[in-house]
């Protein structure tokens, strides 16, 4: 098109020009006519005339020919121009095919990863040797390579100072050379020892830090030298080296940790794991030691995904009170511990403690990470013991009794006046006797209460009466310390649904403390008032309070506290435990707030008796 383009040009300039020519001739034949009116003047301006045209007719003709000759040529350039986009075009795409390829290659053998890579590369840039170090100080460490067999070895160790690689850290990032005998470093050491021609490499950084280089390398010269592109490839490639060796790194320091973790919880007695609770109310347990499969008689990938095999084997009796447990902890994010019985597969059923803490996760979820042991020989043992403690309590009674009733005939003087040195030995006789009474009924107290057999007669009733009478029954104790009981009541008309002698059994255990643990000439003072829908008694002593170390284990069976001036005030230990079995049983609870050395509150709640459930009263 562009041909045609000039001819139609050169066509038109070609007819302008004669028809100027023609114009200017005729008039210059028809002046010289005129001035010398001969045939000889026109034949001249013809001729002249002719020969112009002629001259012009070459001349355009050749300025036709050099057009096109130089369209030819542009043309000849524009394909080429275009021949050398697309090889460009064609080598970004190798590149990034290989670096592709590159990246996509995975191998659990580290070593057999990066020297797949290497290969990879040095094909793609023709280059027969190539190497991965780590380098330490000056020491060049040939990581992995890729090389013609027995030219180098892994793990071998070179002084960095003659190595092509001191050049590329020198350089902050990528050193490469097409002809190192005709450049600069024609005398640098590595050129002297292993005659490598060309080169590239690049630094290879780990976690911010220089690990080592890559580098790749001929004893052959290259005609052209590097280009920006094979340049940007080896940058390119060395970044995915160090991603790499930090993604091993990290990996290998997982396995490691996972591998302490296994063997750790391999030697607990239990299990470990973790339980996942959804929104929707799956749940599964993502991690669970082997440990289960002593406990369950499960495998831990059985429950991996979903928990329904191991919640399935928790006892009948028992499934609701787990299920209950785990809703609360979910909601107030609070320690989950509870004692509760399986049944396994095998048909037998043991008993297991479970202890977890609870974590939000970003998808609503709720992450509870604990253990979970069997404490069915530690369950068979306390009920042996609670069985001997309630058969020795039993046969102790009865001759107790009789010797008490011995004591007591002795010591009232019913056979006669005794010796004054008999009569204390009586009456300390008499002291122990009643104490040894008092731990036996402690003792059956507790007893019942684990079995289940003490009975309640509960009622409505109105809570002051009770509670005057538990501080009359009770003020001759308090002033064997030269203590005294001070009530306040803020509500005078509540009642409670609760057994009269048992709640009566509960102060007492409380006052009794109060007075025990007060200075001489102290108040206890007594408080009942009304809280929301309940009921609170607030029993406040300003004794020596209770130590940081004794407040979990304030309400277990015999436990005081370990220190001597405490121990002194004498006790059973059961008192504090009973009451909070019987405030169970009364749907009440007990608890208790305290200072070292500034005293302690014990506050028991009771929930209001309904108007519907109080009695008829005649007026």
């Amino acid at each position: 098109m562009i041909n045609q383009r000039v001819s139609r040009t050169t066509n038109f300039i070609s007819w302008l020009g004669s028809m100027l020519l023609l114009i200017l001739f005729s008039y210059l034949a028809w002046r010289g006519y005129r001035l010398n009116p001969t045939d000889d003047v026109l034949q001249r301006w013809v001729l002249a005339f002719l020969a112009s045209e002629l001259l012009l007719l070459i001349l355009l003709s050749e300025v036709k020919r050099l057009i096109r000759r130089l369209l030819q040529e542009v043309k000849q350039s524009e394909s080429l121009k275009q021949q050398l986009a697309a090889q460009q075009t064609q080598k970004y795409q190798q590149a990034l095919s290989t670096l592709n390829n590159i990246a996509a290659s995975f191998n659990p053998d580290w070593r057999k990863q990066l020297r797949q890579a290497l290969q990879v590369a040095a094909d793609y840039l023709q280059l027969p040797i190539a190497v991965l170090s780590k380098i330490e100080q000056q020491d060049y460490q040939i990581l992995v390579h890729s090389a013609p067999a027995g030219l180098l070895q892994d793990d071998s160790h070179v002084e960095l100072g003659n190595t092509y690689c001191s050049l590329a850290l020198a350089e902050g990032g990528i050193f490469a050379t097409n002809q190192m005998s005709a450049g600069p470093y024609a005398s640098h050491p590595a050129f002297k020892a292993f005659a490598l021609e060309s080169y590239i490499g690049s630094v290879v950084q780990v976690e911010g830090k220089p690990f080592g280089t890559v580098g790749f390398s001929s004893a052959s010269s290259r005609e052209l030298a590097f280009s920006q592109l094979e340049c940007e490839f080896v940058s390119l490639l060395a970044r995915w080296i160090g991603s790499t060796i930090e993604r091993r790194r990290y990996l290998d320091a997982q396995i490691e940790a996972a591998g302490r973790l296994q063997k750790i919880a391999s030697q607990l007695p239990g299990m470990v794991f973790q339980f996942q609770l959804a929104p929707d109310g799956s749940s599964c347990l993502p991690y669970c030691s082997e440990g289960i499969r002593d406990i369950y008689q499960l495998t831990p990938e059985q429950v991996r995904l979903d928990a329904s095999p191991i919640l399935s084997l928790i006892h009948p009796d028992d499934a609701q009170l787990v299920y209950d447990s785990i809703i609360a902890s979910a909601q107030q994010l609070s320690l989950w511990k509870l004692d509760y019985r399986i049944q396994r597969p095998d048909g037998a059923v043991i008993w297991v403690t479970g202890s977890s803490v609870p974590e939000r996760q970003a998808d609503g979820s709720v992450l509870w990470y604990g253990f979970i042991s069997d404490i069915s020989e530690r369950k068979k043992i306390e009920r042996l013991k609670d069985e001997f403690v309630s058969t020795v309590s039993h046969e102790l009674r009865t001759p107790l009794t009789a010797i008490s009733g011995a004591i007591g005939l002795l010591h009232g003087e019913v056979f006669g006046p005794l010796p004054q040195q008999a009569a204390q030995m009586t009456q300390l006789a008499q002291a122990n006797v009643k104490k040894l009474q008092l731990l036996i009924n402690d003792l059956l107290d507790m007893d019942k209460l684990i079995a289940g057999k003490m009975l309640f007669d509960i009622q409505p009733q109105p809570l002051l009466p009770i509670i005057e009478a538990s501080l009359h029954d009770n003020q001759s104790y308090a002033q064997q310390y030269q203590v005294s009981y001070q009530l306040e009541a803020t509500s005078a008309d509540m009642w409670v649904n609760v057994d009269n002698m048992r709640l009566q059994q509960v102060m007492a255990n409380l006052l009794s403390n109060a007075a025990k643990f007060s200075p001489p000439q102290a108040v206890v003072n007594i408080i009942v008032q009304q809280q929301d829908n309940n009921a609170l008694i607030r029993v406040i002593d300003s004794g020596c309070g209770i130590n940081e170390q004794f407040k979990p284990h304030i309400f277990s069976k015999f436990s005081q506290a370990d220190s001597s001036d405490i121990k002194s005030k004498g006790g059973t230990g059961l008192g504090l435990a009973i009451s909070k079995q019987l405030m169970s049983r009364m749907q009440g609870d007990i608890g208790f707030k305290s200072e070292q050395d500034k005293g302690s509150e014990f506050y028991l709640l009771l929930p209001l008796a309904k108007t519907i459930e109080l009695p008829e009263v005649d007026l």
